[in-house]
């Protein structure tokens, strides 16, 4: 009886260890184009009108994204002025996806005001899409996110 249970629990644990491994082969990710230029719209939730231009810069070894541009400047969900200017930041890709904090940083006060947080993952034909999210430190009202996509 003890020789039966023991391969009962041993084909158990193969069949466990086979679901487990076909269940991670079916998670598929993108690469992104190596040394290429994504360019885009990103459209902000809340006015299907306002768009702004979104850029980053792949690595040359495919491993990391930097040179983040908003050519319009970066959304801001509330009235108002005074926001800083974005730092620049670089991530890496892990499995096709990146997430990079681009910190805000008002010059004439010498203050950090947070973060423009964008994430993104690629997709099949140059594709890249994803999310920007907005975190002020203290003017929360402002925070927002809204997705956006590019093409390498």
């Amino acid at each position: 009886m003890r020789t039966r249970s023991r391969a009962q629990v041993l084909v158990a644990i193969a069949l466990a260890v086979m679901v487990a491994a076909g269940a991670s082969a079916a998670v598929k990710y993108y690469a992104p184009i190596k040394g290429a230029t994504y360019k885009g719209t990103l459209k902000i939730a809340r006015a299907s009108s306002v768009t702004f231009p979104i850029s980053f810069k792949v690595s040359a070894n495919g491993k990391g994204v930097s040179t983040f541009k908003f050519s319009n400047g970066y959304p801001v969900y509330c009235q108002g002025g005074g926001f800083g200017q974005l730092q620049p930041a670089s991530g890496s890709i892990s499995k096709g996806k990146f997430s990079v904090k681009l910190p805000i940083y008002f010059a004439p006060g010498h203050a950090h005001q947070g973060f423009v947080i964008v994430t993104g993952r690629f997709g099949k034909n140059k594709t890249e899409s994803g999310a920007v999210r907005t975190a002020f430190t203290h003017a929360t009202v402002c925070n927002g996110t809204s997705t956006y996509t590019t093409k390498g």
